[in-house]
């Protein structure tokens, strides 16, 4: 699943324990193109730097969320991940793999 794999890509990376999150209650319309799951892979990033008090910036959720989905057969790109900016405008650069952001 889309959040197992951000927690792995977490628990590579920081000395963490796992975390328990309980989406029951979600209004993400799936399968529908909107990057519903690179929402849900930034909520869990978001989730573990909250947690755990990692102290992510929003570009280094996105970065998270992005490895984290591409452990599972989704062949997302990296501008899905802007979502975790929210509803504000945001300018993203594309330098091959390199990627910037700011809002």
């Amino acid at each position: 699943s889309y959040a197992a794999g951000v927690a792995y890509v977490v628990l590579e990376r920081f000395a963490v324990c796992g975390l328990e999150l309980d989406n029951y209650a979600t209004t993400l319309p799936a399968e529908k193109g909107l990057s519903s799951s690179a929402a849900l892979c930034v909520l869990v990033a978001r989730a573990f730097s909250e947690a755990y008090g990692l102290r992510l910036s929003v570009r280094g959720e996105m970065e998270l969320a992005y490895l984290g989905e591409t452990t599972t057969p989704s062949q997302c790109g990296r501008m899905d991940q802007c979502c975790a900016f929210g509803v504000q405008p945001v300018l993203m650069e594309f330098d091959g793999d390199h990627v910037s952001s700011r809002a």
